[in-house]
This record gives C-alpha cells, structure tokens and sequence, in this order.
C-alpha cells in the first residue's frame, strides 16, 4: 500500500466528504490522518468505503496490472488524468457500471444507454466524466446534477495569484485566490468559460503543509504564485505540476465533449 498515494487519494476526496455528500461519516478521522500526515490501514479502510471512488481506483490499476489501487500512478489517473486510462477496456468499463457501481438499476433505461454508448466516442474512467456525463449524483443524495453541483465536483485546477493568510505567513492557509476557467454553458453547451477569480479555501489539516512545500509556503516567495493548484467543491487538493495541469485540461475537455452529445 502507496502512502502517498493513499493520502494523496483522501485529499480529493475529503471535500464531498466534509459536506456529507459521498464516502464514509469519518470526516474528523480523515482531519486527523490528514494533519498528522499518516497512512495506514485505518485510512485505507476509511477511502475504500467510498463506493464510486474505490471502484474506479480498483478498475484502473487492474487493467494497468498494478497490485495496488493506491498507486500514485493510479490515483493520479482517476483524479487528474494519464496514460494509464487508455488501457482500460470498454468490457471491463462496461462491467464496472453494472456490476461495481450498479447504475444500470440506479439510473433510467434511457440515460444508461445514453452513458454506455459514449464508450465508441472514447469514454474513458476517469473523475470529470463520471460527473459531468452521469446525470444523477451517485453519492448519498439521488438528485441530478446542476451546472454548479458539476462544476464543483469537477476537480478545477488554477494558477495562484494571492495567498490570503496574514496571519500564519510560514504556511499557505485559510485560502488563496486563483485564476481559473469555470464551467460554463454558451448556446446550450458546455464549455469552460473565460478566466475569473475565485477564492479557494484551505483547510487546516491539508498537504499544504508537509514539510516538502514548507519552502513554498511564504506570500512574498514568487514560487508560490502562478503556481497550478487542483481543487474540488472550492477546496484545496494539491499543486499541480505543469504536465498535470495539461492533463487535467485535456480529460476535462474530452469529458465535456462527450456530455455535449447529450445535452
């Protein structure tokens, strides 16, 4: 079991969480995990219980003949995006909708035929499709989605252009504010619009704290602005390097072609 990964893993998935929208009620075991920095088995435990999330960990890594469903390779696969999302087979994609997430009994005849038959149009699993192509939140509230709700869930990324905390300066905290495009509809379709600010919060026990971004962690220090950051229901995740903010462009953008087809 990948440490990093794993934690890496609950920092995605904690905000939905926080919100008591998907996963376990471990919100404040997940606090703790997070502000201590530890990855064990209590914590594996804890991500497993979410039943969309491990699903799709568990899909990936063995298409990609990777023992571990916490790999960093396969986290950052079903979070942000890369090559590992291309060998997963429409068969076994197909079998993960019916048989791992049972939506062919939780949606509509009509929108699961809707769903399978994007597989031909290049469907692949990662985080931005399953929100922006399924209809219905599949968490603990059955209700369709929103031009908000997806745009939350969506993971965003940015660039940072102010670091809000005075009063801790030795730590990014309490929020930042970043460039970023938002989802958008613009004559009926989906698109991610221009480039506008938005407030990010952080919360006190995140990854922005590990002693590895310490040396980032000053407002006056230029490393720390324009700097990508990846966030989920206006929450801080992780920094991005460059190449993974591509790739989260790109999946987001090839997620929302294939919703457009039926919109």
């Amino acid at each position: 079991m990948n440490s990093h990964g794993l934690l890496t893993c609950s920092h995605y998935a904690f905000p939905p969480n926080s919100l008591h929208y998907c996963g376990p009620e471990k919100q404040n075991d997940l606090i703790g995990y997070q502000g201590e920095q530890i990855a064990d088995q209590g914590l594996a435990e804890i991500i497993r219980d979410f039943q969309t999330l491990y699903p799709y960990l568990t899909l990936i890594a063995q298409e990609n003949n990777i023992r571990d469903p916490f790999d960093p390779r396969v986290v950052e696969a079903y979070w942000i995006g890369n090559e590992l999302l291309k060998n997963v087979s429409m068969r076994q994609f197909y079998r993960h909708f019916t048989d791992s997430l049972h939506l062919k009994k939780r949606l509509k005849r009509k929108d699961f035929e809707l769903l399978t038959g994007k597989f031909d149009g290049g469907a692949l699993p990662h985080h931005t499709f399953h929100v922006l192509n399924i209809f219905t939140r599949t968490g603990h509230h059955a209700v369709e989605h929103t031009l908000e709700t997806m745009d939350a869930c969506r993971i965003g990324w940015g660039k940072v252009v102010k670091n809000t905390n005075k009063s801790h300066p030795e730590f990014i905290s309490g929020s930042i504010q970043i460039e970023t495009r938002p989802l958008v509809l613009e004559n009926g379709k989906l698109t991610l619009g221009n480039e506008t600010s938005k407030q990010i919060n952080i919360t006190d026990s995140q990854i922005i704290k590990h002693p590895a971004e310490r040396d980032l962690a000053s407002p006056d220090k230029p490393e720390i602005l324009n700097r990508y950051v990846s966030f989920h229901w206006n929450t801080f995740c992780d920094f991005l390097t460059e190449l993974q903010a591509r790739n989260l462009e790109y999946y987001t953008l090839r997620a929302i072609h294939l919703a457009n087809q039926t919109i």
